[in-house]
């Protein structure tokens, strides 16, 4: 006896050959089908046609003429017929190698600056110039069908990450939606989700074309309501969960394994005061629950408070969520070197000039690894800033090591403007006290690198050290460091920002340490013959020989000097 499949079972219920249909109404529009999915529910049936990336929109626009084709000639009773369009992936050409070309002058070099400080920073509007996948990220990981939560220091490639996400899920077919939590940042829990909500919901009625399907139907109605709650004015609880309640009946009838899937980013979520995050994120999440529709948000971790306990609002890790980490500082420093350069290779390679090596001393490109923490977004104008330092030279024909501690030391206030930003005045205040403070402890010891001792992780100025951290004004080198004559005992060790010490007015005989082709090494500042490399053991040793920080100490220097102020 034959074993019939579902479509083919469809297919003898009824005498229409709906696919014949489509394929006909899309000839007409010289679109070639790639195939048909079907999938059907309760009083609908779905056709996934699957074109050509270039006919998608105007595919999109024959979706409601489709479907009401369709539905005309149906002769099964109380079902409707609806219409939606994927794309087919066509490969990517391979780039071509430019010619290469050596100095500091002239029109290519120009270039280079201005793509390194237009496209350093991504946005939406303004994606990567070309995504390098960071070892510290998986790209596979955060496109799965899972909640995300992907925290990092400013600039450390989260928003690239999201956007190269929603570029690929585009490139599937699958709806996405942006969000930036800037422009929200100053509305209640109830304003902010309403806006998040019409976002999303204006991405899948733009999906869904000239769509006609009930669910489509009722997404639209919904979305009419959700913008006149928005102009009403406050809205209380009770009506917000009401919202809530039917924005998912109806993302559920639409948001289906098979059907359509639908990717909602939030980028720079710790915006949003700490207050309200939780319960902002469990209407979010409620909207989207038991639905193919997943969350990726971006934000610093130390600003981010996405579940509250006592109540049991919000979205938890790791139950339901996954949390990706792209802090690892300089703790590899060897990795974070590579990856660096390649994505400075691609502004070069557009600018049309070879490998960064030929315009940068070795000693150069490793001190930008330190002078930006293995933070992307500052090495790409760390190396902008640097050629231009550079130029201030008669003659330059490469960048020097100085030329990158001078940019560094310029890079220092902008940093200070985002402390600003991030935090309150208040705070912005007290943490620029303590940096001051932290700096003058280990810089009075003659290092700028130093030890914490790990049992002192739970005082409250140890988070103000991790804030210093998040706002790259230290960096973390090692995060285990056992000390020699004590068991049991052990540290984590730190450096200093290189603007905290890289200012030729400051006191000679410094123990600095220095990376060369990601691997450390050891000088005393103003003494010559002093270099020498610290491989495998040897850098264990030298930081065992860096100052130990008292946080208590420090906590009531920050508090004098506050209280005085």
């Amino acid at each position: 006896m034959r074993i019939i499949r579902l479509n083919e079972r469809v297919h003898l219920m009824s005498s229409v050959n709906y696919e014949s249909l489509i394929s006909d109404s899309l000839e007409e529009a010289n679109i070639s089908i790639v195939r048909v999915d079907e999938r059907s529910f309760p009083g609908e049936r779905w056709f996934v046609v699957w074109v050509g990336e270039d006919s998608l929109v105007t595919a999109q626009s024959l979706a409601g003429s489709i479907e009401q084709r369709l539905n005309d000639v149906s002769d099964v009773a109380n079902q409707s017929l609806v219409v939606t369009f994927r794309p087919h992936r066509a490969e990517e050409k391979k780039d071509s190698e430019p010619e290469s070309k050596r100095g500091l002058s002239g029109p290519k070099i120009d270039q280079l600056i201005q793509l390194l400080e237009a496209r350093s920073r991504t946005s939406d509007a303004l994606p990567s110039l070309k995504y390098m996948e960071d070892p510290r990220a998986s790209l596979a990981a955060i496109g799965a069908s899972r909640h995300h939560l992907v925290y990092g220091r400013r600039g450390v490639g989260k928003t690239a990450l999201l956007l190269e996400a929603k570029r690929s899920a585009e490139k599937d077919g699958h709806v996405t939606a942006w969000v930036n939590a800037h422009p929200l940042r100053l509305l209640n829990v109830a304003s902010a989700f309403l806006a998040i909500a019409e976002v999303t919901l204006n991405s899948l009625i733009q999906h869904a074309g000239s769509s006609q399907g009930e669910s489509y139907s009722r997404l639209k109605e919904i979305n009419s309501r959700v913008a006149q709650l928005r102009a009403s004015g406050p809205v209380i609880d009770a009506v917000l969960g009401e919202m809530v309640a039917e924005l998912n009946r109806a993302l559920r009838a639409i948001l289906r394994e098979g059907l359509v899937r639908l990717y909602l980013y939030i980028d720079d979520f710790y915006l949003f005061p700490e207050i309200v995050q939780p319960q902002l994120l469990d209407c979010v999440a409620g909207m989207l629950r038991d639905c193919d529709g997943w969350i990726k948000i971006a934000s610093i971790e130390r600003l981010t408070r996405p579940f509250e306990p006592s109540s049991r609002t919000g979205i938890e890790v790791p139950h339901d969520a996954s949390k990706i980490d792209l802090d690892v500082t300089l703790e590899d420093p060897q990795s974070t070197q590579r990856f660096l350069e390649s994505v400075l290779a691609n502004y070069a390679t557009t600018a049309g000039l070879a490998k960064p090596s030929t315009i940068a001393q070795s000693a150069a490109l490793g001190r930008l690894v330190l002078a930006s923490g293995g933070v992307p977004r500052d090495y790409l104008n760390l190396f902008a800033s640097s050629i231009v330092a550079a130029r201030s030279r008669p003659k330059a024909r490469e960048i020097g090591r100085q030329d990158v501690a001078n940019a560094a030391n310029r890079a220092a206030s902008s940093k200070k403007r985002d402390l600003e930003q991030d935090v309150s005045s208040r705070s912005a205040g007290s943490l620029l006290t303590a940096l001051d403070c932290l700096s003058e402890e280990v810089r009075g010891a003659e290092y700028t690198y130093f030890r914490v001792d790990v049992s002192q992780k739970s005082h409250q100025f140890y988070e103000v050290l991790g804030q210093l951290v998040d706002l790259r004004f230290a960096h973390l080198i090692q995060a285990t460091l056992s000390d020699q004559h004590k068991q049991g005992v052990k540290y984590e060790a730190y450096i200093l920002d290189l603007s905290e010490y890289a200012d030729v007015r400051l006191k000679r005989s410094l123990a600095i340490l220095d990376l060369m082709d990601g691997k450390w090494s050891f000088r005393r500042s103003g003494t010559a013959g002093t270099q020498k490399p610290l491989p495998g053991t040897l850098l264990r040793d030298e930081l065992r020989r860096a100052p130990v920080i008292d946080l208590e100490l420090l906590a009531r220097k920050v508090a004098e000097r506050m209280g005085s102020a």
